[in-house]
């Protein structure tokens, strides 16, 4: 083959990887959508509406959830891509398409993961070992279909700085690191403990800091300057770091069941080599620490169908870590002479064969099936209720409860009866309705909106649709 013709090669070698896995993971995440089984029905509605509002008039507001704000930092968290994703949520305004997007942006990870592979592991198989050790590797499957969360678009740009800092190309590392840090807030101390792991001496790596840190301080005095008349939640990593200030050391809230079946999870199988590159590896031990010491019961989980988000930079810091190391390990092979081809082919059949033997029960667990092409759930796997819903204006009021309520959140006046209809609409009651889509079970709301003269206009197993015009 041509020289031109491997170029071409090894461009399409992680494009064909991260399309298979993009296809695969996406089919199961249509499935959580549209059977109303996602992490958070509730979370992934926020989003969506935030979002459909945002494409629809560029404002940013939402009634879904009970007390968030109307603002870009609803949450208090600061999101510099969260315009961005907003447009493009607005090609195909719906929530499964908001997580495609989210799975889509994890999947292009394959690049920069294949790039470092070539960099940093010494052999001509470098970049599929990179790509192994990614989209191989469960815990990132499990945080991709975490519905829609932006903490985990930041697996790919973190990934993409550390190959741009082995390669040597400043430009590259600085875009990788600001769109990681546009990520979320807490990224931002994460990108300048990057760049200690630059090549070279520490003098040429204080270059590299100093380079980051002028990143960091121009992207934090802009968030804060944009911030600054903000009224809201208070921003959780500030919250968090501001207990520990009252109490030291902090309290470890999890236990060792949770570093049995969570934490130790993420150096498996291969990636506890990850220790070889500690210096790579620091950003995630402070991420460790700040999870293992969060309050319980704060929506920071330790069960791999909960709350897992706020781990996703662990990911990247891992398996670049993990390639580091194990680029040092084929270095060290260079003293073996003429047994170092067998060895290195030995250890490279052993990573496929211990990564294929975790795919087989994580791929159970999380319900994936290998695809080349999207595909949409069964009929029976789908969720009667998005029927019932499909022939109601999107410029009508409507409520349901908090489990239903990503059905509704293609629209502007959309409420939680359980949760938000009192804060958003005070003393209004049913009359800020149109329809309210109620659980049959709700027996109390059933009886009250019979009595206010609802009409009831549908109904499937669960839940029945009244009309309050």
């Amino acid at each position: 083959m041509s020289e031109r013709g491997w170029v071409w090669l090894h461009r399409l070698i992680p494009a064909v990887a991260a399309w298979v896995w993009f296809c695969t993971v996406a089919n199961q995440s249509a499935v959580q959508v549209m059977s109303l089984n996602n992490v958070e029905n509730y979370a992934l509605a926020v989003f969506s509406q935030l979002f459909w509002g945002w494409s629809e008039s560029g404002l940013w507001e939402q009634t879904i959830h009970f007390g968030y704000v109307d603002s870009w930092m609803w949450s208090g968290h600061r999101v510099g891509w969260l315009p961005f994703v907003g447009w493009l949520y607005g090609i195909n305004p719906d929530p499964l398409w908001l997580c495609r997007i989210q799975i889509a942006a994890i999947a292009l990870g394959a690049i920069p993961a294949y790039g470092l592979g070539r960099i940093v592991i010494h052999s001509t198989y470098g970049g599929l070992i990179g790509l192994v050790l990614y989209l191989g590797f469960p815990p990132l499957t499990a945080i991709a279909l975490q519905d829609y969360q932006d903490l985990a678009l930041s697996i790919p740009f973190l990934l993409g700085a550390i190959w741009q800092l082995k390669a040597n190309n400043k430009p590259g590392f600085l875009l990788f690191s600001l769109g990681a840090c546009m990520c979320r807030e807490e990224i931002i101390p994460m990108v300048l403990l990057i760049a200690l792991a630059a090549n070279g001496s520490w003098r040429q790596r204080s270059r590299w800091v100093a380079l980051s840190g002028l990143l960091v301080a121009l992207y934090g005095a802009l968030i804060w300057w944009l911030g600054l008349d903000f009224d809201g939640y208070d921003n959780p990593m500030m919250s968090h770091s501001g207990d520990m200030l009252v109490q030291w050391p902090p309290v470890i809230s999890r236990n060792m069941e949770d570093v049995q079946n969570f934490y130790l999870t993420f150096f498996k199988p291969v990636h506890f080599l990850a220790v070889l590159a500690p210096i790579s590896l620091l950003p995630a031990a402070g991420i460790f620490f700040f999870h293992l010491t969060a309050p319980e019961h704060g929506g920071v989980d330790t069960t791999w169908d909960g709350h897992i988000h706020h781990m996703a930079p662990v990911i990247a810091f891992i398996v670049a870590s993990t390639m580091i190391g194990i680029g040092r390990i084929v270095r060290f092979t260079t003293r073996m002479g003429r047994f170092r081809s067998h060895v290195l082919s030995i250890a490279g059949a052993g990573l496929l064969v211990v990564t294929a033997m975790l795919a087989k029960p994580w791929m159970n667990y999380l319900g994936l099936s290998p695809a080349v092409t999207l595909s949409s759930p069964a009929p029976n796997l789908i969720a009667p209720e998005w029927a019932l819903m499909a022939d109601i204006p999107t410029d009508v009021s409507v409520a349901t409860d908090s489990h239903m309520s990503v059905v509704i959140s293609n629209r502007k006046h959309a409420y939680t009866y359980d949760e938000s209809l009192r804060d958003k609409r005070p003393g209004e009651g049913l009359s800020a309705l149109d329809f309210i889509l109620v659980r049959k079970l709700d027996r109390s709301w059933v009886a009250t909106i019979q009595e206010a003269g609802g009409v009831p206009v549908g109904e499937t197993p669960d839940y029945e649709l009244y009309d309050l015009r």
